[in-house]
């Protein structure tokens, strides 16, 4: 089987908890790898309560031995507790009411306008989420400035009639769930690219259970992605029944992919997975979705899983 990359989520959430250095006490070291605490060759999978950074004479040492399983999972462990004690609440986006916004325009040539929106959540518990979707809107803003820069390289490769035409991208959100289990976000994201005829619009969305952090992915949901095939049966079977879509395109867009079944928001009772455009409906006909209940998910995903990201009424 070979390995996956590591899901950028995932691999982000792994960085920001250790504050972008190593996770070995006093080692402070910024050049960083992402080690499996089991290794990969017995799990196979990518989660993050698995993964830890490490600096690459750290990570060599913890595949000699010398840093034991036991101890990475004792230095794992207090990263959560020593981010909420020591996060300063210092973002490098501006406050904008109870939000933070990430916004840059570039008045060279084509130029581009970018503003992301991101909640602010005061507790420290949640605080964590926030630096995530931070360091996420970091990212999209590091794309622009790396497209803008190569027009800059080559002035010459732009057409006259787009050196006026800036790009822009601009990020807005819902918070779907929050409270002390989970926070769940959905994000569209819209961008004109120089000469695009229309901007393009983008659903993503963030999950994260609290306690203990993890990012929710689809193998985290499912607990192992061979369960896939069966989910997208079960799904599929209940947009059918409700004779909307034709057989061809719904067939199509339910194939057992990550792709088709990533994106998805957790409510308090159950959870809603989106369709994008095109995926099993027209274009005109816009984003598809459907709401699942907890109790319907239980012969399909993870029990544990499933018990994370449900309210308990207390006895």
């Amino acid at each position: 089987m070979s390995r996956p990359d590591i899901p950028a989520d995932i691999r982000r959430a792994v960085l920001v908890e250790a504050g972008h250095r190593c996770a070995i006490p006093r080692c402070n070291q910024t050049e960083l790898d992402v080690h499996h605490i089991v290794p990969w060759a017995d799990c196979q999978k990518h989660e993050y309560s698995n993964l830890i950074a490490l600096c690459p004479i750290c990570h060599r040492r913890a595949h000699q031995g010398d840093i034991d399983r036991k101890s990475l999972l004792i230095y794992k462990e207090n990263l959560a507790k020593e981010f909420g004690r020591h996060d300063n609440g210092t973002f490098q986006a501006e406050a904008v009411e109870i939000k933070r916004r990430l916004k840059e325009i570039n008045r060279s040539s084509p130029g581009f306008r970018f503003q992301f929106d991101f909640p602010d959540f005061p507790n420290p518990l949640e605080r964590i989420v926030s630096r995530n979707i931070e360091a996420w809107g970091l990212e999209l803003l590091a794309e622009f400035q790396s497209g803008q820069a190569e027009w800059e390289k080559d002035p010459g490769s732009l057409p006259e009639h787009l050196r006026n035409w800036p790009a822009s991208l601009k990020g807005s959100y819902e918070i779907v769930r929050r409270d002390e289990r989970v926070i769940s976000i959905r994000y569209a994201i819209d961008t004109y690219h120089p000469g695009a005829a229309h901007g393009a619009r983008e659903t993503r969305v963030l999950n994260y259970t609290l306690s203990p952090f993890r990012p929710v992915t689809l193998e985290y949901l499912l607990g192992d992605l061979q369960r896939l095939p069966t989910l997208a049966d079960f799904i599929r079977n209940r947009l059918a029944a409700t004779g909307r879509y034709e057989e061809f395109s719904l067939n199509l867009g339910t194939k057992p992919t990550e792709e088709n079944f990533s994106l998805f928001t957790i409510l308090t009772y159950g959870m809603l997975f989106i369709f994008p455009e095109y995926r099993i409906a027209s274009y005109a006909e816009g984003e598809q979705d459907i709401y699942i209940d907890f109790t319907e998910l239980k012969g399909v995903c993870d029990l544990q899983a499933l018990d994370s990201l449900q309210m308990h009424d207390e006895a």
